[in-house]
Parts: structure tokens; sequence; C-alpha cells
């Protein structure tokens, strides 16, 4: 099964059930901007797929009613979402469940929130860039569409001031270590800072045999040797689960993959 991405909250996967009805564009684009949508109904997570089997339409992720996360594409992917080829092609667009219908369409606060937070997220760990009016859109900015609703467009301060929170924390945030990780004063190798003689020999192994190839056989989004979602796809790869699988390099995880102490 695809990863989701490395989040520091639970995020359902229906990355693989989403590309099966083709409604979703396998070509890697660099991201500058975050789209919001109501998706026009109180839908599930599961709901929602039901909805894109048969309507050629997708987005990257999903929030429901309680504001828990779904991602049905990967995020460097072209999802069809906002009716704008250069729309699809720059921006990440997160779907939100309605806590009314029309015509006023609102999305409750558990659910904005935690959009707005996820677009921090992505924010800063895939555009690199401060959330703010010139790249957090609603899907209004893009094509001929009132979405994401008059409730939202009422509300744009709030959400923006959520999402600039959670880049703040996002981007200052670094994985806490791990009991067995293995601070070394050596050459880096993760976004991490987590340094280790062990994981500066793999690092040269791995890129000599093709860094694309270990993170695809990781089922892992292709983002270079140095990125912790990768990392975190492939302990999952080696059965780790939960908090386990943080992308922290660690003697535990190393000692898995029976790499030599060098």
């Amino acid at each position: 099964m695809t990863a989701t991405i490395a989040y520091d909250r639970d995020v359902s996967n229906f990355i693989d059930k989403l590309s099966a009805t083709g409604h979703v564009t396998h070509t890697s684009y660099r991201k500058t901007s975050v789209t919001l949508h109501h998706n026009a109904g109180r839908f599930s997570h599961q709901g929602l797929l039901e909805v894109w089997k048969t309507r050629p339409a997708s987005a990257h992720f999903d929030i429901d009613a309680a504001g828990a996360v779904a991602q049905y594409v990967k995020v460097n992917e072209y999802a069809w979402a906002v009716g704008n080829m250069v729309g699809n092609q720059r921006s990440i667009s997160i779907e939100m469940a309605n806590e009314t219908l029309e015509p006023g369409w609102r999305v409750g606060e558990a659910t904005w929130r935690s959009a707005a937070r996820l677009a921090g997220w992505n924010f800063a760990k895939v555009i690199g860039e401060r959330p703010s009016k010139s790249n957090l859109f609603y899907h209004h900015r893009w094509s001929s569409t009132q979405c994401a609703g008059p409730h939202m467009d009422d509300i744009y301060d709030k959400v923006l001031e959520a999402a600039e929170a959670a880049y703040d924390l996002f981007r200052d945030s670094h994985p806490s270590p791990r009991p067995d990780t293995e601070p070394f004063p050596g050459t880096s190798f993760f976004h991490t800072g987590r340094k280790s003689p062990i994981v500066a020999a793999s690092h040269q192994r791995l890129v000599a045999e093709d860094c694309n190839r270990y993170q695809s056989s990781a089922d892992a989004d292709t983002w270079g040797p140095g990125d912790v979602r990768s990392y975190a796809a492939w302990q999952r790869k080696l059965g780790f689960v939960g908090d386990d699988a943080n992308g922290i390099p660690g003697k535990t995880s190393w000692d898995k993959l029976r790499v030599p102490n060098v």
C-alpha cells in the first residue's frame, strides 16, 4: 500500500483506492500553494471516495466532521481538484466536510482548524514557504465556483492565522530522539539532524545503488535521500507500526536492516 505523509496525527490511507478510479494523474510537480474546498455534503472519508468513483474528481486530502484526516493523492501529484490545469499542478487540495448544506455551506470548527493545521504542515514540509494570502486559497481562486462557501469566506483570516501558527510549529519542530537513536558528531544524513556512522555509511551505499529505487521499494514518495517521510515509509515496510515508524534513524531500525556497524 502506498504510504501517506509523515504527519504527526493519524492519516487514513485512500491513495490506492482513489488511484483505482483513474481520477488522478500520476505526474509530479513542485507545489507552491494550498487550496481549501468544501465537499458539498456531510461525507465520511469513505463516502467521499464513493462520490469520486463515479465523478471525475479528486483531492489530496479530506477532513471529516470530526477533524480526522484522510489522504487520497500523493502531495506532489496532480489531483483533479480545482478545474484549472496550473492550479492542479501547483496546489495541494484539501477537502472539508460540511456541517450544514446550502445556502450557507458551513464547515465546523473542528474541520476547518484541522484543515488549516494540515495546510501549515504542507507549507512547512512540502512547499517551504510561510502561508499567506498569496498562497493559501479557496477553490474559487482557480475557477468559477463559490467553493469553499460563504462561511469559509467570512472566516478566511482565522483560517490563515491557524495555518500560520501550524507552519511555525512544524517549521521549528524536530522529532525527539528515541532511546535507540545514536547521536554522533559525523556527517548528517536525514533532515532530523540525527547523526551516526551507520547512517552515513548506509547513505553512501544507498546513493550508489540509486536512492530513488530504495524509496520506491518502500512505497514512498521520492523526495531525495534525506527525507524523514521516506525513511518512515521504509520503517513501515520493515514492520514498524505507530510511533516506531517515526522517520528517525536509530539502532533498532538499522539492526533490523542488518546494516553493518562501520
